[in-house]
């Protein structure tokens, strides 16, 4: 699977909005902008106003994770159509356009990332309260991408590696997190949308965690187009793999698995892990290993997590879980399993159309059982980074702690 086949159909996507822009030699000299019209435009008073320059277009919607509604544009005389959203928290919010049928990004706002089978565009809303997750001028981790080759599926895979600030001259080893992705993203995901390079720096300048490498795979059996849920499902039926059930929304990913988890077990177990052991100075006893995952992460998380107590310790299930049946090995022995696990962390967002009964589910289950958790539900947040990201702002302080 060439990994660089999604851009053609991101390029195409471009190229129709920009040829419904209309050419209108008079907006410069009115301070138009050379009648391209600005899109996002964050105001001071906490409302995002978004445009799409589109005047054969028939209908055009907003969607975004600061809304769980489908928001219809309004075009004026000009062809410009436009959406301005109610006052906003301080964040970093995800957004795209359904212009006629069409998904796409926001053709005048070139950050964007691709996920649950649309592109992304991105925009942040500056204010009080998100520090802990901006861009500050602190010391900073670096970025790694390894590609490999899964050889029980032939599928060229890229897997990301964030290493703390003075990996590169310290010499010492360090303790290793697993994240993992949602059922519509892909290893990019935590970084490009999750921050969890940003929070993690910001929480090492602050001294409230332990400097950990940051590993995050490709969680899906097949590669499709990076992070586009339907194109993975038609590769998978192409090549004759289980399809998994559509996740609702589309907005984050579901809580079951694309491919199960026993794919991504193996493919973590024989080929990420030991790829991170040879290239990386890390410490690889189970106390010095957690795995986190959210939705189809927090499945996989909980499942290879709670069913491999040799080679991990550390725990983290955001919106989603492993069911009773996947988790048997450590039910069995709750006192094995409390002696063997430093944490086991569950949380999920209180309006979670997707995740939540199953979170309470799982909670629910280990406490019948007796076994040592923390449980958090947060209200007012669905399935999406919004909660995600805070989260793992919450869990990093918790990991490797205690450990020399």
């Amino acid at each position: 699977m060439n990994p660089w086949s999604c851009f053609p159909r991101l390029f195409a996507t471009v190229l129709t909005a920009f040829f419904l822009l209309p050419v209108n030699t008079h907006a410069q000299g009115r301070g138009g902008g050379g009648g391209v019209a600005a899109s996002p435009v964050v105001g001071a008073d906490h409302k995002i106003t978004f445009r799409l320059q589109a005047p054969n277009a028939q209908s055009v919607q907003v969607l975004g994770d600061f809304t769980t509604d489908t928001l219809q544009m309004t075009k004026d005389a000009r062809g410009v159509w436009s959406y301005t959203t109610d006052v906003l928290k301080p964040g970093y919010y995800q957004y795209w356009f359904v212009m006629d049928g069409l998904t796409m990004p926001d053709p005048v706002n070139t950050d964007v990332r691709p996920a649950s089978g649309v592109y992304k565009s991105q925009v942040g809303m500056p204010g009080e309260g998100t520090a802990w997750m901006d861009f500050r001028d602190v010391p900073h981790g670096v970025l790694h991408e390894h590609w490999y080759l899964n050889r029980e599926n032939d599928t060229a895979r890229r897997v990301v590696v964030y290493t703390p600030p003075g990996y590169g001259t310290d010499g010492k080893s360090y303790p290793v997190l697993y994240l993992l992705h949602g059922a519509n993203d892909y290893e990019r995901g935590w970084t490009e949308a999750g921050r969890a390079n940003l929070i993690m720096d910001n929480l090492l300048a602050e001294g409230k965690t332990a400097p950990t490498i940051i590993v995050m795979p490709f969680g899906h059996n097949v590669s499709g187009s990076a992070g586009k849920l339907p194109e993975v499902k038609a590769l998978q039926a192409t090549l004759g793999y289980s399809v998994p059930t559509a996740t609702p929304g589309g907005r984050g990913g579901g809580p079951g698995g694309a491919g199960g988890t026993s794919y991504m077990e193996n493919d973590l177990l024989t080929n990420v892990i030991p790829l991170v052991e040879k290239e990386y100075r890390v410490l690889t006893d189970p106390k010095h290993r957690a795995i986190v995952g959210y939705s189809m992460g927090a499945g996989h998380s909980s499942t290879i997590g709670l069913n491999h107590p040799e080679l991990f310790a550390y725990v983290g299930v955001f919106s989603g879980g492993a069911g009773e049946n996947a988790i048997s090995k450590a039910l069995a022995d709750p006192a094995k399993t409390n002696k063997d696990f430093k944490l086991i962390w569950i949380g999920c967002g209180g309006d979670d159309p997707i995740a939540l009964t199953g979170s309470r589910n799982l909670n629910q289950l280990l406490t019948s059982k007796g076994i040592n958790h923390e449980w958090t539900e947060t209200p007012g947040y669905r399935h999406d980074y919004q909660i995600w990201r805070i989260y793992l702002h919450e869990v990093l302080p918790k990991l490797f702690r205690d450990e020399p």
